[in-house]
């Protein structure tokens, strides 16, 4: 099965990519799963439709699932279901089938904190405890080393705690 997996972030794809190989690895994921040579992993701008749209439209007829893996920044009023679709609006029910968002709430540094027991605000609320800042402070943490810290996290943990793993798990499983 061939994946495309859109980020974001700069730093998040090296990331990604890390996490997925040790999902197959340590057997969370089929080992069938390759990525699609010249589109995995991107970039994009959740906020922006050339960026979503053209990158997700690019690739769409070419692999078998599109992962775009966004944070919601803390903003709970953020809904990536409708803000991303509206950028995909166009496409075929066949190939809107094939995509599938995932919101970290608030920042992928989510999966990271959860692995290592810190807490951190999930209300959005107190910036202050944005898991990366909590990072910052307990691991003098940067996020251009955040690939660094895909081997440190925790599948059972995040299973059973991270709504935003679960769906990314999820995502990664074909029926």
């Amino acid at each position: 099965m061939k994946i495309a997996v859109f980020m974001e972030d700069k730093f998040g794809p090296g990331f990604i990519k890390k996490v997925i190989n040790r999902l197959i690895s340590e057997d969370y994921i089929s080992r069938n799963i390759e990525f699609a040579r010249s589109y995995t992993s991107a970039l994009i701008k959740k906020c922006n439709y050339v960026s979503v749209g053209r990158k997700v439209k690019s690739v769409i007829r070419d692999v078998d699932r599109v992962v775009l893996v966004i944070d919601k920044e803390n903003s709970y009023t953020y809904d990536e279901n409708k803000e991303i679709w509206k950028h995909l609006k166009d496409l075929k029910e066949e190939d809107r089938q094939k995509v599938h968002v995932v919101a970290t709430e608030p920042e992928i540094e989510e999966w990271i904190c959860i692995s290592l027991d810190m807490d951190f605000d999930r209300t959005g609320y107190d910036k202050d405890r944005k898991p990366s800042k909590i990072l910052e402070r307990k691991e003098d943490y940067k996020k251009s080393k955040l690939d660094k810290y895909a081997e440190r996290l925790d599948f059972e943990k995040l299973l059973n705690s991270s709504e935003s793993f679960k769906k990314f798990h999820n995502s990664l499983i074909f029926h």
